[in-house]
């Protein structure tokens, strides 16, 4: 290879090299604003799926949500996946730029009360602030279990999934009020499946 060649080439690795890094910036700064994730169980049926993709609002972390928002967060549930030590170089960027350290369990909800709220569960009927909330996401013959008397402490949330006979929420210990801190963020849209795509409510 001449010296020409040589140095063409090195320029063509040069301008590759430049490519991936700036696609590497843009994706990171792409997921400050949305994100892609999955729903796993049917939690939220018949609202959401399992295996729905949807594209998460990330700016609602500061922004704030707002009762009746569908939320994604980050519980204290560990994942039963890989260890950091397990994971491949490629799963460790992939999980660096979607800012997801994989070591505990995202959770899709619906926001029932936000912080001040004073929330009511009684022989399946839900309160909040004294007035019973009109639940049209709900199917007719699911039944809200609990018996709830509290009011959720500022900064958090306290939030349920759709189907609430087959929901790990805030009505539970394993993850009690939701801090704000820890939202992913709101739900945007959802992807697939094609025929289902729009937003969500």
């Amino acid at each position: 290879m001449s010296r020409v060649e040589k140095k063409g080439f090195m320029h063509e690795v040069k301008e590759i090299i430049k490519v991936f890094l700036m696609a590497a910036i843009l994706a990171v700064v792409i997921v400050q604003v949305i994100r892609p994730t999955r729903v796993d169980g049917l939690s939220m049926y018949p609202t959401l799926e399992n295996s729905d993709y949807l594209i998460i609002n990330r700016v609602s972390r500061y922004t704030g949500v707002k009762r009746g928002d569908i939320v994604v967060f980050d519980s204290y549930m560990p994942l039963n996946s890989l260890t950091s030590q397990d994971k491949s170089t490629a799963k460790k960027i992939v999980d660096f730029i979607l800012q997801d350290d994989s070591s505990t369990k995202d959770l899709v909800k619906r926001v029932i009360a936000v912080g001040g709220d004073h929330i009511t569960i009684k022989d399946g009927v839900v309160k909040v602030n004294g007035k019973v909330l009109d639940e049209e996401y709900i199917s007719k013959d699911n039944y809200t279990d609990g018996d709830i008397d509290t009011t959720v402490p500022e900064g958090k949330l306290f939030c349920m999934g759709d189907n609430r006979r087959n929901s790990l929420d805030s009505r539970y210990t394993e993850v009690g009020f939701v801090p704000e801190s820890r939202l992913v963020g709101s739900v945007l849209v959802r992807l697939f499946p094609l025929q289902n795509i729009g937003t969500v409510k």
